[in-house]
């Protein structure tokens, strides 16, 4: 029985994450020849100043936002 954890930044709807462990369960079932009856998927779900990329809090895609309004004040 896989069981598969994943973690995501709160804030995704209820639907997005149904749909999501419906693609994650279907792969999972494939790649382990198993019944997608078996698999289990435990979402967990952070607040962005409890998610960390580069030592910075937040998605990658927030900080390369961030980045390039620091670069265009300095210019």
């Amino acid at each position: 029985m896989p069981i598969i954890e994943v973690h995501i930044l709160e804030g995704r709807s209820s639907e997005v994450k149904a749909r999501a462990a419906a693609a994650i369960s279907k792969a999972a079932a494939d790649g382990f020849g198993v019944s997608i009856d078996t698999v289990r998927i435990l979402v967990t779900e952070h607040k962005k100043d409890e998610f960390y990329v580069g030592g910075r809090a937040g998605r990658a895609s927030d900080q390369v936002k961030s980045t390039s309004l620091v670069e265009e004040e300095k210019s």
